[in-house]
């Protein structure tokens, strides 16, 4: 019976350990298939935006739909907070913004908040409070106060949306759902939109719970004179610094010859 005791003590504590909450993995559920109207987006002079069609299938129909638009790079921001010195305004204290996407947008298929709980969206980085939460600030000069933080992320979320860069859009008028199954959207690409890639990824929710997830890429890329000026700025900038000086001096004769203020005697 002694020889027992151990093997009855471990198999106790055993019930009385509970595993934690397994994290959620989007890429083993169903997968959603989709489809974009285009994969690449090309940069030229002309350039003014552009925008992509998206279509899937729900893989289990009448499921809740959020689909989220993000670059897959980050950006580093710097923000000014202003404050009145004596009779003026003026900056008084700056922040450098880490881990909030350079661009962020969303559609869903009803209010996030009645589709999935907070503790969901949070782990998935699903609506705002997401990115607030992941959004960490480094004060470089100035004295810092409580409430910075709700202060340097409005301020970051009204640059944001301002560019288009940034949208969240809880209207099913905006996610059409055909049979509860069928489902097609666009994504505006706005002129800020930078060359790299883009992830637009659908996240199916029954319940509450992560069903189907699928994901596509869209990469924007420059092209033309636009490639050319960028590539040769960064490999080759002694001679893009020549280059720079002779056309703003061949632009200033130029304009000195048409308003008749120069270029000729």
């Amino acid at each position: 019976m002694k020889r027992f005791l151990p093997l009855l003590l471990v198999l106790g504590l055993g019930c009385l350990w509970v595993a934690p909450a397994a994290a959620i993995t989007p890429e083993a559920k169903q997968k959603v298939v989709t489809a974009a109207s285009k994969n690449l987006i090309e940069i030229g002079i002309s350039y003014s935006g552009d925008q992509v069609h998206f279509f899937g299938v729900n893989p289990v129909p009448g499921s809740d739909l959020i689909i989220r638009l993000t670059a897959e790079k980050d950006e580093e921001i710097k923000f000014s907070v202003k404050g009145k010195v004596g009779p003026f305004w003026m900056t008084v204290k700056q922040y450098e913004v880490t881990g909030a996407p350079f661009t962020y947008k969303i559609h869903s298929s009803k209010p996030i908040k009645d589709i999935i709980s907070e503790a969901t969206a949070q782990e998935l980085e699903l609506g705002y409070p997401a990115i607030r939460h992941k959004m960490k600030m480094h004060l470089s000069s100035g004295s810092a106060a409580p409430d910075d933080a709700d202060k340097v992320f409005k301020g970051m979320l009204k640059i944001k949306t301002e560019a288009n860069l940034y949208n969240i859009v809880e209207d099913p008028a905006r996610l059409q759902v055909a049979e509860g199954k069928l489902f097609k959207h666009y994504f505006r690409f706005p002129p800020a939109a930078t060359e790299g890639r883009y992830q637009v990824e659908s996240f199916c929710f029954s319940k509450g719970e992560l069903v189907g997830y699928g994901k596509d890429i869209i990469e924007i890329k420059k092209v033309g004179l636009e490639n050319w000026l960028t590539q040769t700025s960064q490999n080759q900038p002694v001679f893009f610094g020549i280059l720079a000086v002779v056309i703003a001096v061949a632009a200033g004769l130029l304009v000195g010859v048409i308003f008749g203020k120069g270029g000729h005697h």
